[in-house]
Parts: structure tokens; C-alpha cells; sequence
């Protein structure tokens, strides 16, 4: 890879950060919630018409239904109530989309699911049904190696695969849990880890070792401490020359 290809930066936005504002000129496509873990029809809606004045591609970001825990607690949900919610999610999102003209895009689904999803084929096939109920065209984000990419092509969903600039990843590819100090980093090292995704393809993981990780989309996450100023790292590492 090289550092001066044309990388696709995103966020996961709508989910009440202060520094939102500030992120979305600097981003190229959002996962906004939509009301699974955070997010009400104000929030979605303020964040379409944000995607729509910058640009920005827009994408549903649901998750299981805990707002108590903010989508960061795994769920041992039936499969059925499992895709209502996710169906419900994803089309309230998508109903406010049309109504201010704006295309919905993708799903990248949140938290503990993200995580579940990684490994969990049986949880990955509910989530493609439920995309497949609510609108066939939209892509799946998710890791390359993961469960939830391999049954996506199966059912015959696109997929857009993702890095993390800002995340520790353990050696299965699998991010490290928000629960252990090492899983954020800080402004310097989530810089370095976007130049050596760029160049390199590859992260280091939180045992030293390296994984290569293909990817079309880099996320970075404004929920985090000193989130500005980690993206606008992460951007001079990738485009200044």
C-alpha cells in the first residue's frame, strides 16, 4: 500500500460527542446511530444533514438493543428479536435519510455486536437477513476475516472492509476490549498505526506481533479523548506529504 492512495476516512457519529461538529468536514463516509445504543429521530436526523452539507456517505450504525450499557455489553438475544431490532434501527434511519434526500449507504454495526460479529456466523446470518429485509443494496462494514464478511458474501452483500486507526487489535484480528487500558490509542500511536496500515497493510497487535488487514474504510472514533486532534494526526500522516 501506499500512504498517498486515496483512503477513505470515517466516524462514528450521532452518538452525542461534543467534537462532532469539528469531525464531520474531516471525514469521508459516517456510521451514525440510530437508536439502538444512543440516538433519537433528532439526532438522526441532524446528523443526515450533516452528511448531506459535507458529502460525507452515509451509513446506519446499529447495535444490540442497550442503551443502558451503550451497545458495549454482549447479548444473548433470540434471532428473531435480534433482526426486528436491527430492521428497526436501520429503517428509522433510512425513512429520515429519504426525507432529507439523502441515500443511506451501509450498515457497521456497533460495539459488543461489531465484536460478536467477528467471530459469530450465526449471529452475522440474522444481520444479513435483516439487511436483506430492509434493502439489498447496502453494505455490510466489517473486518475482513471476519464471520460477519464471510456470510455477507455468501447471501451476496458487498462489503466495505474496515481498519481501526485509533483501536489495539489482538492477534485474531478481533479489537481489544474497551474494558483493558491498551484498547485506545493515544494521538501519536493512532497516527503511526494509520501510516502503517497505509504503507504496510499490516497493525501492530497488543503482543507485539504484526497482522495484515486489508481495508477500504479507516475508522477513527470521536467518542474518544482528544478526538480532533487524533484525526487531524491521523490525516497528516496519510496526506501530507
Amino acid at each position: 500500500m501506499n500512504a498517498t492512495r486515496d483512503i477513505d476516512l470515517s466516524a462514528d457519529l450521532g452518538e452525542g460527542s461534543a467534537c462532532e461538529d469539528e469531525i464531520w468536514p474531516l471525514i469521508g463516509s459516517a456510521n451514525v446511530a440510530c437508536g439502538g445504543h444512543t440516538g433519537d429521530a433528532a439526532s438522526m436526523r441532524e446528523a443526515v444533514r450533516f452528511a448531506r452539507l459535507h458529502s460525507v456517505r452515509l451509513g446506519a450504525h446499529p447495535s444490540y438493543p442497550d442503551r443502558e450499557h451503550f451497545g458495549r455489553r454482549s447479548m444473548d438475544l433470540p434471532s428473531e428479536e435480534l433482526r426486528r431490532s436491527l430492521i428497526s434501527q436501520v429503517t428509522t434511519l433510512r425513512d429520515i435519510a429519504t426525507e432529507e434526500g439523502v441515500r443511506l449507504r451501509h450498515v457497521k454495526p456497533h460495539g459488543a455486536l461489531y465484536n460478536d460479529l467477528h467471530l459469530d456466523a450465526k449471529r452475522a446470518t440474522v444481520v444479513a437477513d435483516a439487511m436483506l429485509e430492509v434493502d439489498p443494496s447496502l453494505s455490510i462494514v466489517c473486518g475482513e476475516t471476519s464471520a460477519m464478511a464471510a456470510v455477507a458474501q455468501q447471501r451476496g452483500l458487498r462489503i466495505i472492509r474496515e481498519a481501526f486507526a485509533d483501536r489495539r487489535y489482538t492477534p485474531d484480528g478481533s479489537l481489544v476490549s474497551r474494558s483493558d487500558p491498551r484498547a485506545c490509542l493515544g494521538i501519536e500511536d493512532a497516527a503511526e498505526q494509520a501510516r502503517l496500515l497505509a504503507r504496510e497493510g499490516c497493525v501492530v497487535t497488543v503482543d507485539g506481533s504484526r497482522l495484515p488487514l486489508e481495508f477500504d474504510t479507516l475508522c477513527v472514533h470521536a467518542d474518544m479523548e482528544n478526538a480532533v486532534a487524533r484525526l487531524q494526526a491521523i490525516r497528516s500522516a496519510l496526506f501530507d506529504r
